[in-house]
């Protein structure tokens, strides 16, 4: 559960920022220039329609859910057709924002971001973008974003956050799974199942909070 908590908390601070400013040269001046610009904005904004709107526009063209996608699913992806292919990123898509995106913005709390020196060399088409959340109260967390340089400019493909990535370390760890018994078809019934079991969470968690 702290983990889990972590991953939210993260998300909501280091995901959105890092798509305001496309023009900063470099991916660490990308999050450096905007990341404070995005938590005052978010700490101003409470309307949950208009917080989702934000992610719409803001977050979600930074990822390549794509390759994200291919990283997860690992050597598999090679033996899916490109409807199947197709099929996975929507809804491995769909699972990061109902799961890590879209509910992080109801954390709350006086955060800073503190920035670790960048390894980043010019010419360089990949890097990691290291970042330390720290929360009055609560204990620092650590997010670090792999980043890749690509003809739509940088791009995100992976998430460390407090410790294992998201593609690499806890999807294709829930891949393997379904993937050993089922095949890709086995996959993809099984990313339909976690996100109706999401949106049914969601579901609840509204009408809940509507009949308060």
């Amino acid at each position: 559960m702290k983990r889990f908590v972590a991953l939210m908390v993260g998300v909501s601070l280091l995901c959105v920022p890092l798509f305001v400013r496309a023009d900063a040269a470099t991916p660490d001046m990308l999050v450096k220039n905007t990341v404070q610009e995005v938590i005052a904005a978010l700490k101003q904004e409470k309307d949950k329609k208009k917080i989702q709107a934000l992610v719409d526009e803001k977050v979600l063209p930074l990822f390549d859910f794509t390759l994200m996608t291919k990283r997860a699913v690992g050597p598999a992806w090679k033996t899916a057709t490109a409807e199947q292919k197709k099929v996975l990123v929507d809804e491995f898509r769909d699972l990061l924002v109902r799961v890590f995106i879209a509910k992080a913005f109801t954390e709350n709390g006086d955060r800073t971001v503190k920035f670790e020196p960048a390894k980043y060399a010019e010419g360089d088409d990949q890097v990691t973008v290291k970042t330390l959340i720290l929360t009055q109260g609560k204990e620092s967390i650590a997010v670090d974003y792999d980043l890749k340089k690509t003809a739509a400019g940088w791009k995100v493909v992976d998430l460390a956050i407090a410790g294992p990535r998201l593609g690499l370390d806890i999807y294709s760890n829930q891949f393997r799974e379904p993937l050993q018994q089922s095949g890709i078809d086995g996959l993809m019934k099984f990313l339909e199942g976690k996100n109706h079991a999401a949106e049914s969470a969601v579901a609840a968690a509204t009408r809940k909070v509507e009949a308060k």
